[in-house]
């Protein structure tokens, strides 16, 4: 380890009566200052625990924050771009401590040559330079180039550190907003309708999913959904029955009456508390036909009330289930209910049964749910036990409330209903129908339900599930209530590489230790007297070293190994001395060993050939814009490609090779930035010397160091010079330095989708007649009124066949493609009805209203005719209803009526298939009915090819890009229509079984679900004649649905027997038959290395400025081969200064004096200039005159005086110097 200190001892005895200068060094570099080493130590640590904090913010918070693709130059070029700018000013202490090590050493005894005047680091490559102070012992060079190569290691990781990345991050304060709430009103309530049924029915027939706000437990609040899972807490409904097994004793079995077919059950049931004596029961048919004795399984779910009791208080729900035996009784004989037909009735035997006494409750508590996506997945009660109930609601009112919507379902059908339980066959009611089969498990014996925990279970969970769809229904309205709960969604997130971040963290942290050592190893005193760092400041310091000047005075145009040899194996050391006379403080070199005398006193002047530094040759910066060019052309070459075949290549994610397309755009244009580096700096050191080819003033002579600076200064100072050579390349250096930074987002890898074929083929198609069918009007009701998505192979007014997609794909493909992601997109038929309709103003309606009439069937009755539906009128009209189209009732408090009608039998019909009709009537006004409209419609069946966008193999169509009808492919479909004035008409059950809920206005289900649908008109428009096209495309658009349903309810034929979506089809065809090409896009495909656009611009841009800037410099800097060696060692130096004549006007106190000082101690108009001159003869030291007499030339820098005119001289010139020395214009040669 060289010592920082130097030998500052006086060779002098100082009289003590006089007062000297301080003789203390006072200038070191100002980058190795410990203060300023300090502050990069502060600088790393501050690195270091950046990485620390972002890579554990990163691993807690799935990233570091959100991100998107557009953006990654945020993310990529910040840390690069940091880390540049910290590696520019590092460069600074690396310089510095390479400049002051010879010098350093210098300061030491017996140090050879090789390690002082002799000693370049700053041209040696940095690696090199780094094992090669190792070897000197020179360790605060090698520490400073060490942390100069971990920082631009650390650049080409940083390319890599931050990556976008999807993942699941959950936040646990999500803001959500609660879309509705209980009300406490039973207003409601008490007009329940049938859609609750439709929704448990649904359920269990039809695989539907529970809407929204719904589980088989509770009804809970609504919250908005924007998150792939979901916490949050919630107000929930819950029901539940509070059941005890109780006695129970049959009495008897009969029909109750004569026109009911139904049996009876006589009971009597007794418990404590509540005892029912005479209670009678539907009981079940006796199926045994022509046998004598037949065994029934029956199950009951009965609405009953204790003895002597009546309110709420003594009601309670029956739940039983047992087995009768029936027995023909011979003995008596019975009457049918038309009195002449006989018959011998059955007696029953209650052999077995389990039943319950069940009272209700409920209460509104705080629930957690859990949801993914749109999928609830677990209802559970929360941690804060707050329950309450409403005022007006009791639990029987729930009770009712289920009774009503069973009632409005089924009527007439509520009894004698057939379950199939396993295999077994049970007479139930109807609500137990839907309590066995929706909860017991499949294959489940019936004699399990003779267990009391078991029945109690069952009855319990039906119980809940059916009130909580009635409470979601009838107990909430909307809201918008904001809250926080837990959320995870899928987000493209800023993610820090685990490995980047350990790696970057090591290397951080070896930076932070060996920046330590650096400001331990920085001198802590001056080193010198001035910076020797310009040709004015090493000879200000060489100018008392006169063993030194003697040795190398004719040795200016010398190479490294003439030096070498010229020096010989001297060993040389610098101090301070004092002049004897003057007692002034001198800075010297000296040569320890005392080899002066055998210095030759001939003049060996020494002329080797001038040469240019390898990185500045022709070749050489040929080669360099070979490269530029290269790069150019390769970067677009693989635009195109990346663009031509979506991405360079396929690659895995989470593997080191992931991240070579950043490592190694990094390390090329990292490596052509040092290369940069390299030449900027053959070019800064040759610089003055170029500069001063020309002579130049004090003022430019003093300034002529480009080293020692930062870019900003030296693009200055180049400028002032008119440097141009040296400009373009120190901006070609700092355009190359910020390659690394855009190289960083120069590939970036994505999901690229991959584009496939499939062939789609029908395999079921739809029967030859479509039927009406309850199923299909409950799947529109619910699509309708409960949010229900589209069944599969429907879709609005459309229905398809069920498809199958047979895709093709290349073999390597087939193991990793999730065929659930996959987006098909492929024209294919479908069915559709198809209306023609007659729109009737209220010029073709006559109405008759009735006013004070009420009966059970009218109240203040509305009667209407239609001009051109007359054929309602054809026969005799018995009853006055019949003469019109249609009969809405009407009241003071009701304003609009609505209604569609497709048979005689329906409150409105006609000649159409569908005849509807609306207006609105107003008993303060006159007239009264204000308005009403009509339409008749006919339905055919049509086929339609439909551009159609479905989601997976599956072929589920895709609601967020629906189907879209190529309306110029509409053709007749095979399916016929039917007019009911010559037979059945399909349409005449088509909105049979529609759901049914009370409105306040007069409206039946089809007009009532018109207007509270999603898609629905507001009811006021019903009375308004300026928007009647409007009623008539939401009538169009609703009837659609329903039809789309009704059809797709018939799609139970093979496609092979089917041609119902063909036009024209011929004997033989088939929907089998045809092919469907359809496009399939895998949106998650490949992760593909693509190259970005941008950032490849920008790179070209900047590569081509440098090619240009290369070509400048090369143009206005083609002479190079100034200098025989290398100005970057003293010796090299030393040697060019003392060939000249500058000792000759310095003062003698020059190094102890500022470059300003200086050049204002030269006279007036005096000049600088490299090249050979004529030097007066010398002998034994000594100048013989005035004249050189010998013709001796010498390679140096030389100061011609104001007057003399160095250009124009010619070769052999004098010109007149200070002190007897003379400086004469000569060749370039020796």
């Amino acid at each position: 380890m060289f010592e920082s200190h130097h030998d500052s001892s006086v060779t002098q005895l100082i009289p003590p009566d006089r007062k000297y200068p301080d003789s203390t060094l006072p200038w070191r570099p100002s980058y190795l200052r410990r203060s300023v080493l300090a502050s990069f130590a502060v600088v790393f640590i501050s690195i270091l625990v950046a990485i620390q904090i972002l890579a554990a913010v990163s691993n807690k918070n799935y990233g570091i924050a959100t991100g998107y693709p557009n953006q990654h130059y945020l993310w990529t070029y910040g840390p690069t771009a940091f880390l540049t700018l910290v590696v520019a000013l590092w460069n600074r202490v690396s310089y510095q401590s390479k400049l002051v090590a010879p010098w350093i050493r210098l300061s030491q005894p017996n140090v050879p040559l090789s390690r002082t005047l002799l000693l370049d680091y700053m041209s040696g490559f940095e690696l090199f330079v780094v094992f090669r102070a190792l070897r000197n012992r020179d360790f605060l060079v090698s520490v400073s180039s060490a942390v100069s190569l971990i920082i631009k290691i650390l650049i080409v990781i940083s390319t890599g550190l931050i990556t976008l990345t999807l993942a699941a991050v959950p936040y646990d304060s999500h803001p959500m907003v609660v879309q509705d709430r209980f009300v406490d009103s039973n207003a409601r309530l008490a007009r329940t309708g049938t859609l609750a049924w439709y929704v448990v029915s649904g359920i269990m027939g039809n695989n539907l999913t529970y809407p929204d706000g719904i589980s088989p437990d509770y009804a809970f609040q609504s919250v908005s959904r924007d998150a792939a899972e979901t916490r949050f807490t919630v107000d929930g409904f819950h029901n539940s029955l509070n059941c005890q097994p109780v006695d129970l004793i049959m009495t008897g079995s009969a029909p109750s009456d004569p026109h009911q077919p139904h049996n009876t059950l006589n009971l009597t049931v007794t418990s404590p508390g509540c005892n029912m004596k005479a209670l009678r029961l539907s009981g079940p048919q006796d199926r045994c036909g022509n046998n004598d004795t037949c065994f029934t399984l029956f199950a009951r779910f009965a609405n009953t009330s204790c003895d002597g009791t009546a309110n709420d208080a003594g009601r309670r729900i029956l739940v039983l289930v047992g087995n009768i035996t029936y027995t023909r009784d011979y003995t008596r004989n019975e009457t049918d209910y038309t009195g002449q037909n006989k018959f011998h009735p059955f007696k029953a035997k209650l052999n077995n049964s389990t039943q319950l006494l069940c009272q209700p409750s409920y209460s509104i508590d705080k629930v957690d749910v859990i949801r993914n996506g749109t999928q609830v997945l677990s209802v559970t009660p929360s941690s804060q036990r707050l329950s309450r109930t409403l005022d007006s609601i009791t639990p029987w009112d729930m009770v009712d409330a289920h009774y009503a919507s069973y009632i409005a379902a089924n009527p007439g059908n509520l009894y004698g209903t057939l379950a199939i339980v396993s295999e077994d066959m049970v007479d139930t009611d109807a609500y137990m129908s839907v309590a066995l089969l929706s909860q017991l498990a499949p294959n489940t014996s019936m004699a399990t339900a003779y267990d009391p925990d078991i029945l109690r279970q069952l009855s319990t969970k039906y119980y809940r599930q059916s009130t909580a769809i009635i409470a979601k229904q009838s107990l909430m309205e909307p809201d918008s209530t904001d809250i926080t709960g837990f959320a995870v969604l899928n987000q493209n997130r800023l993610v820090v590489r685990s490995w980047a971040a350990q790696l970057m963290a090591g290397l951080v942290a070896g930076c932070i230790v060996l920046v330590l050592l650096a400001l331990y190893l920085a001198p802590g005193e001056g080193i010198l007297p001035c910076s020797p760092t310009s040709a004015l400041g090493m000879a200000s310091l060489i100018i008392n070293s006169r063993e030194l000047l003697a040795r190398l005075r004719f040795s200016g145009a010398a190479d490294e190994k003439n030096l070498n040899i010229l020096l010989g194996n001297s060993t040389f050391k610098s101090g301070l001395s004092f002049d004897s006379t003057s007692y002034r403080p001198r800075f010297t070199i000296s040569d320890t060993q005392n080899t002066a005398s055998h210095i030759p006193q001939s003049f060996p002047q020494i002329s080797s050939k001038q040469s240019s530094p390898g990185v500045l040759g022709s070749l050489s910066r040929l080669a360099l814009c070979s490269v530029l060019a290269a790069l150019i052309i390769t970067l677009e070459l693989l635009l195109r490609k990346s663009s031509n075949e979506n991405g360079l290549g396929n690659v895995g994610d989470d593997t080191f090779v992931h991240y070579t397309w950043t490592t190694l755009p990094a390390l090329v244009f990292g490596g052509l930035g040092m290369s940069f580096s390299m030449i900027d700096f053959k070019v800064k050191s040759l610089a003055p010397y170029t500069t001063m080819k020309k002579p130049v003033t004090a003022d430019v002579f003093k300034t002529l160091d480009l080293l020692d600076m930062s870019i900003p200064r030296t693009i200055f100072r180049e400028t002032k010079l008119r440097q141009i050579g040296g400009l373009a390349y120190t901006m070609a250096l700092l355009i190359s330095s910020i390659f690394t930074i855009f190289s960083a987002s120069l590939f970036q890898a994505l999901s690229i989708p991959t584009h496939l074929e499939a062939r789609i083929q029908a395999n079921t198609s739809f029967g030859s007649r479509v039927i009406g069918d309850k199923g299909a009007t409950a799947v529109s009701s619910l699509i309708l009124e409960s949010n229900l998505t589209y069944p599969r192979f429907t879709y609005s007014n459309l229905a398809f066949p069920q498809l199958l997609a047979n895709i093709s794909m290349p073999e390597s493909k087939e193991p990793s493609l999730n065929t659930s992601f996959l987006a098909i997109d492929a024209i294919v038929p479908a069915l559709r009805g198809k209306m023609e309709c007659r729109f009737y103003d209220s010029s073709k309606i006559t109405t008759n209203l009735t006013l004070n009439y009420t009966s059970t069937v009218h109240h203040n009755p509305l009667g209407f005719f239609i001009q051109g539906e007359e054929c309602i009128q054809s026969g005799e009209v018995t009853y006055e209803d019949y003469m019109y189209n249609g009969v809405f009732n009407t009241a003071a408090n009701v304003s609009y009526f609505g209604g569609a009608g497709t048979s005689n039998s329906d409150p409105v019909g006609g000649c159409s298939d569908i005849v509807y009709a609306w207006g609105r009537t107003d008993y303060k006004s006159n007239p009264i009915v204000q308005h009403v409209a009509a339409l008749g419609c006919n339905v055919t069946y049509e086929a339609v090819d439909v551009e159609t966008h479905f989601i997976g193999a599956d072929l589920d169509i895709d609601p967020k890009n629906p189907p879209r009808p190529l309306e110029e492919t509409a053709r007749n479909s095979s399916i016929p229509r039917d007019v009911s004035k010559y037979g059945w008409s399909p349409q005449m059950t088509v909105y049979s079984g529609l759901a049914e809920f009370t409105t306040d206005q007069n409206l039946d289900p089809f007009f009532a679900m018109l207007t509270t649908s999603p898609w629905a008109v507001p009811v006021t428009d019903l009375g308004n004649a300026s928007v009647d096209s409007k009623i008539v495309d939401a009538i169009k658009f609703q009837h659609g649905i329903i039809q789309a349903q009704t059809i797709a309810s018939i799609r139970t034929f093979p496609a092979n027997k089917s041609n119902t979506t063909l036009s024209n089809p011929k004997h033989g065809d088939n929907d089998a038959q045809p092919i469907y090409l359809a496009n399939v896009t895998d949106p998650i495909g490949r992760r593909r290395v693509v190259q970005d656009a941008v950032s490849t611009r920008v790179l070209e841009a900047l590569l081509g400025v440098t090619l240009l800037l290369v070509f400048v410099s090369w143009a206005f800097m083609r002479e190079t081969a100034v200098l025989a060696s290398s100005p970057t060692t003293i010796a090299a130096v030393a040697a060019l200064v003392a060939g000249g004549n500058l000792f000759d006007m310095l003062p003698p106190d020059a190094e102890w004096r500022s470059p300003e000082e200086l050049a204002a101690a030269f006279p007036p108009g005096t000049k600088f200039w490299l090249g050979w001159g004529l030097v007066p003869d010398e002998l034994d030291g000594e100048t013989s005159g005035p004249v050189n007499e010998g013709g001796i030339r010498s390679f140096g820098i030389f100061a011609v005086s104001e007057g003399d005119e160095v250009e124009k001289a010619s070769p052999g010139m004098s010109i007149g110097g200070r002190g007897g020395r003379y400086a004469s214009v000569g060749g370039d040669d020796g």
